[in-house]
């Protein structure tokens, strides 16, 4: 088993803290190049090269870059613009040294390498890398020759570098061992539709546990892989007019999100929009317009309403229901408990699905009876995995979590009447073997994650990332399970977790909170058949619930930032308001805090779908 060590060291921010002003750091090992480009009918000569528009679009996205490379002198007039906004170091060279290709895009959508010179590439040199702190982040192109790749990414990932690699055609032909080298040496790898076929043939792609891979997919958008859960990322539609670069900066994009403490999607998201942008400009153009880079489209269905989120802020800012809850007291494990950590870290994966449908609509919340004592899905649970720790403690283990069986795990959800009561079991079951399975894989323990992250400037950004590698917590991009865990570390009387200067968790936007937020009005639904479906407690497709938890995601961060108070106590208000506004009996609008600046949506219900994120 190969273990791969816990976050220690890095410059991501929690999910929730502000960008700092330069950026977190990016390296970028690779050449910039001149091109000779044909498309369209036309030829144009232009700056080029997989270092350059990954540097360019890294830095307008957000990080702090150095590429390493070698810098002609003079600068070609091609290379001016970009190299006076770019920290560039490396030997010197002539220019005619530089590596330059010769491309063309046919209308069937191939590309044609006419010519591919690879000219004074191999003259950098590890000396030539400036000092590095750990966990940084390092980018090594597509280098011509892969076994010059393969040396700078051990050499950065010796140096506790996180350290990412593109691939190209040509060099997995002609140098397959050595890019599947490359492939298992860096935590992030990006290549295209055609190169991922190349390197995984018919088999789907995946790379091992803690790793990610991006596949870049054209007009189709994008895949996103962690360890073999994949996820796609919608395109957006542009007019294309040079495509020379969008996967680089597609890459560069996503780097620079994912320093800046983004989960893994969300960063492909960023990275596809601007992919989109760059290719409507010849060349690197767009990447040198000093507006910021393009964000992701919201879907204008669900909007949130700013009037009423500054109101909700001002009550939740004195309200004293808006207090951290500290994750004590039954059914929780004893504050100084030693089992505490694996107790978290495996019952907060099942967190979700507490509820049944009937003819594709909502039916009713689960509840179930444990020792005489009727309980609603999560307090269920809770009891359940309390129960479990009692029984057997060493099954919560991630090793234990591994090895379950399905009837093991069936008895120790077991309610009164002798069955496991979860309404989406076989989510449930495969959740617990997922996170087992991952951690096991990764050679860690929820203590040596703990004990790492405590070590770093910024622990709640390196719990969130370390969380993104783990099944059930990697899948959900907006990290409600992730969040929420983080929040009882923090909140615990033992403090497992310690916040840096400015970090908080994301807004855990799970279904309580959407049915708030709706009913509130926090978030308005413009679409009236997305509305009436709401309303009717129908069951949602995929586009339909990221519609409205995007936009309750952003409303519940605007409260946050509002109302002052940390993301812990505006979770707690929101989380007890499920009792003041429950799903199957009249909202108690006298007892609840937020009535003077109530919508009385009543009629609006959460978003019906059945995912393991919430």
């Amino acid at each position: 088993m190969s273990r791969r060590p816990p976050p220690d060291e890095s410059d991501e921010r929690g999910a929730a803290a502000p960008l700092s002003v330069c950026g977190p750091r990016l390296l970028v090992v690779g050449s910039p190049s001149i091109d000779l480009l044909h498309f369209g009918g036309r030829s144009e000569r232009s700056a080029g090269g997989a270092g350059l528009y990954t540097a360019l679009a890294a830095q307008r996205a957000g990080a702090h870059v150095t590429v390493i490379a070698p810098r002609p002198d003079p600068m070609p007039p091609e290379l001016v613009i970009a190299a006076a906004s770019l920290d560039w170091v490396g030997p010197t060279v002539e220019p005619d040294r530089l590596p330059h290709f010769e491309i063309e895009y046919l209308p069937s959508g191939e590309t044609v390498y006419h010519r591919a010179v690879q000219g004074s590439e191999g003259d950098v040199r590890f000396e030539h890398l400036p000092p590095l702190e750990r966990g940084a982040l390092a980018y090594v192109v597509p280098l011509i020759d892969p076994e010059l790749q393969l040396a700078f990414a051990r050499h950065l990932t010796a140096a506790g570098l996180r350290v990412a690699c593109g691939a190209y055609r040509g060099g997995i032909r002609r140098h397959r061992a050595a890019v599947a080298s490359v492939l298992d040496t860096a935590e992030f790898f990006f290549c295209n539709a055609d190169e991922a076929a190349l390197l995984f043939g018919r088999r789907p792609p995946g790379v091992a546990p803690g790793r990610v891979l991006f596949v870049t997919r054209g007009a189709r958008g994008a895949r996103v892989v962690q360890g073999t859960h994949a996820t796609d990322v919608a395109p957006v539609a542009v007019e294309e007019l040079d495509p020379t670069g969008a996967g680089d900066t597609f890459c560069g994009t996503a780097l620079a999100r994912i320093a800046q403490g983004d989960h893994p999607v969300m960063a492909a998201r960023w990275a596809v929009a601007a992919a989109a942008e760059v290719v409507t400009g010849v060349g690197p153009e767009r990447l040198l317009d000093p507006a910021p880079a393009p964000s992701p489209a919201r879907d204008p269905r669900a909007q949130p309403d700013v009037g009423r989120i500054r109101a909700v802020a001002r009550i939740v800012a004195d309200a004293p229901e808006a207090r951290p809850f500290d994750f004590t007291g039954p059914p929780y494990p004893e504050v100084g408990d030693p089992r505490a950590l694996e107790f978290f870290f495996a019952a907060t994966v099942q967190q979700f699905g507490f509820w049944t449908e009937r003819e594709g609509r909502y039916e009713a919340p689960m509840i179930a009876s444990l020792d005489g004592e009727p309980l609603k899905g999560s307090d269920f649970l809770w009891r359940a995995y309390r129960r479990w720790l009692d029984e057997a403690a060493g099954e919560l283990a991630p090793a234990g979590q591994a090895e379950l069986s399905r009837d093991r795990f069936e008895r120790r959800l077991r309610d009164d009447s002798g069955r496991n009561p979860l309404p989406a079991a076989d989510l449930h079951f495969a959740q617990a073997v997922a996170y087992g399975r991952d951690m096991r894989a990764l050679g860690w323990t929820p203590a040596d994650v703990v004990a790492r992250i405590g070590a770093n400037p910024r622990p709640l950004g390196a719990l969130l990332r370390a969380l993104d590698g783990v099944g059930g917590y990697k899948e959900d991009p907006w990290r409600k399970k992730s969040g929420l865990l983080a929040l009882i570390l923090a909140q615990r009387p033992e403090r497992f977790l310690r916040p840096g200067p400015g970090e908080d968790a994301p807004p855990i936007v799970d279904y309580h909170c959407m049915r708030s937020c709706l009913r509130i009005g926090l978030v308005s639904v413009e679409d009236e058949r997305l509305r009436a479906r709401i309303a009717a407690r129908e069951l949602l497709d995929e586009p339909d619930e990221e519609a409205v938890r995007a936009a309750c995601h952003a409303a519940l961060m605007e409260v946050w930032r509002a109302s002052g108070r940390p993301m812990g106590a505006v979770d707690w208000f929101f989380f007890q308001n499920r009792a003041r506004c429950p799903e199957m009996t009249e909202p108690d609008c006298p007892a609840c805090p937020v009535d003077p600046a109530c919508a009385h949506r009543t009629e609006l219900f959460q978003p019906v779908i059945r995912t393991p994120s919430y």
